[in-house]
Order: C-alpha cells, then sequence, then structure tokens
C-alpha cells in the first residue's frame, strides 16, 4: 500500500461470488471474531496507547485520525464500510483486518487500514484524499507494515504526500520541505535511526504516484525507539500535508475569484489541476495502486483471493471503477 498511505460494481458472477464466500455460518463466526478483537482494542484506537509493550502502530493511527477530525472534520460523514470488509479475521492464522473509511468538507475520502496479527505482523495503512475543490492538494499517503519474527522479521515506513500530476510547479509547492525535513532537517535523527533508504524498484519503479520526499526505511529493530521516531515522521508529513492542503485551497478560491471577477492573474499562483482533472488524478492514483499494490496478494492469502480482489476494489481503491 503507500505513508500514505497506493470499484467497479460487482459483475453477477463476482456477487454470486460474495454470496457464497459468506453463507451465514463463515460470516457470523469471521465478524464476531472480527468485531471482538475491534472491540478489545477501541480504546487503543481512540487514545493512541500501545495498551501493552508489544510492537505497533495504534499510536500512529491515532494520531491521524485525531489530527484529521480536528482540523478538517467540518462537515465529517462516516462511509458506510460492508461488514464483510468493516472487519475480516483468520482465526487460524491469528489475524484480523479493520477498516474505517470517512468525508467532510475539505476531505473526498480518508481510507484507514489495520492489520493485527500479534507479534507476526502489525500494519498501518492510510490514504487521504482532499476534496477536488483544492486542485493542487496531494494525497497523504502512509503505509507502515511490520510482519514475520526473528530474523524473518520485515519493518518498512512509508509516507508521502503523493503528487497528482508530474508538473514541476506542483511539485515545487511542497516537495522541498519534504526534502529539508528528512535530508538534514528536523527528521534527519529519525532517518538515521530508521535506517531510511531509497525505496525498492519492485513496487516504486514507476514514480508517477510518489515524490521525491518521501520518507522511506527499513528499520533494523521492532521496539519503542522505531515507533516513537516512525510517529514523528508521521507527525512531521502531515503537518506539510494540512499546509498545503490549506495553501491549495487559497490558490484555487483566488484563482477562481481572479477569473470570475476579470482581475489580473499576475499576482495568483495558477493552479495546475483543475477540479475535474484533480478529480481524474485521484481516480487515476486508485486504478494504478489497484494494479500494482502487493497488499492485495496478501490479504488473499489471509482471507482469499475473491475477497482480497473485492476488498481492493470497493474499499481500498474506488476510485478504480471512474
Amino acid at each position: 500500500m503507500d505513508a500514505s498511505t497506493r470499484a467497479r460494481a460487482a459483475t453477477p458472477r463476482r456477487a454470486a461470488g460474495r454470496a457464497r464466500a459468506a453463507t451465514p455460518r463463515r460470516r457470523a463466526s469471521g465478524r464476531a471474531t472480527a468485531r471482538g478483537d475491534a472491540e478489545a482494542t477501541a480504546r487503543t484506537r481512540e487514545d493512541g496507547d500501545a495498551g501493552d509493550a508489544r510492537f505497533s502502530f495504534r499510536r500512529h493511527e491515532a494520531c491521524v485520525r485525531t489530527t484529521l477530525r480536528a482540523r478538517c472534520g467540518e462537515g465529517l460523514e462516516e462511509a458506510r464500510v460492508d461488514d464483510a470488509f468493516a472487519a475480516r479475521a483468520n482465526a487460524k492464522r491469528g489475524v484480523t483486518t479493520t477498516t474505517e473509511a470517512w468525508s467532510s468538507r475539505r476531505l473526498r475520502r480518508v481510507r484507514s487500514t489495520y492489520v493485527d496479527g500479534g507479534e507476526k505482523a502489525q500494519i498501518y495503512n492510510c490514504a487521504v484524499y482532499p476534496a477536488c475543490e483544492a486542485c493542487d492538494a496531494p494525497v497523504f499517503g502512509v503505509d507502515l507494515i511490520c510482519v514475520g519474527v526473528g530474523a524473518a522479521r520485515k519493518i518498512l515506513i512509508g509516507v508521502d504526500l503523493q503528487p497528482m500530476s508530474r508538473d514541476r510547479d506542483y511539485n515545487d509547492a511542497y516537495v522541498p520541505k519534504l526534502l529539508k525535513l528528512r535530508d538534514g532537517g528536523a527528521l534527519s535523527a529519525c532517518a538515521e535511526a530508521l535506517n531510511a533508504t531509497t525505496p525498492s524498484k519492485k513496487f516504486y519503479e514507476d514514480a508517477t504516484y510518489f515524490s521525491r520526499g518521501m520518507f522511506f526505511a527499513r528499520p533494523a529493530l521492532a521496539n519503542e525507539e522505531t515507533m516513537a521516531r516512525s510517529l514523528d515522521v508521521v507527525r512531521a508529513y502531515l503537518d506539510v500535508w494540512l499546509d498545503r492542503l490549506d495553501e491549495a485551497e487559497r490558490e484555487a478560491e483566488a484563482m477562481d475569484g481572479a477569473c470570475k471577477f476579470g482581475l489580473s492573474l499576475e499576482d495568483v499562483r495558477r493552479c495546475v489541476l483543475t477540479e475535474a482533472s484533480a478529480r481524474e488524478a485521484q481516480d487515476a492514483h486508485d486504478a494504478w495502486q489497484l494494479e500494482h499494490d502487493p497488499a492485495i496478494a496478501m490479504f488473499a492469502s489471509w482471507y482469499g483471493e475473491e475477497w482480497a480482489r473485492d476488498f481492493a476494489e470497493t474499499v481500498l481503491f474506488p476510485g478504480a471503477r471512474g
């Protein structure tokens, strides 16, 4: 997925497949387990407390949720996520996946997914799509992954302000701030402690939806320092994104006003995207993610290929349906 944090209407065949996959017994069992786990961590999700000494990204999840709702919560509407996707558990593998989604006046869509597999898997992925009226605002993405145990454990920290255009002016509006933060700035100590590195070309070879300022790291240890340092990164990048959202809204309003009243555009930053092209770009981003995101295969290994594909098309990347 990607810091981030990267559907078509079901065909009769797919719809029938979902019905077969979700028999009353299986749905009741899976949902009961998932809901039980979700209730057990409800307090953790609200206050950001880790709850115990184990490694997790719950504080990061709580930080993003709390900050976004405080700064962008006006007109908030919870999006309905189908029960089959809101919480899903594989008791045999000891994995539970929960997802929430919402929108507001300033945000077209916020989708947050958490995978809790105890010591074997802790994954937090979030994508925040700005309202298309803020034409040149990027998508805020968080992708925090810790999977495996012992020598096989792999940790990945990815946070980015994902560009919806490769235009130079679009990226110059915020990427230099990210580079300054990451390379020798306030996050330089975090970059060193977390083992910041160049993203793998296996997934990031097509840089269309990733910025040069992306924070990407592969920490060696799943410990308190990694949790704390990565939380600092998420907070810092979220602050830059919120500032850019504010700027993009003002720029769009100024340009709209100048055009509407026939005023000079000399002192107004021209928006690279329009409201319509911003929407198209966000949907194209979802379509690309749907075809490339390796997390889909991971979900398929836990919950079956049909569930994973439906989850990706209708919940993770709904803009792909156009």
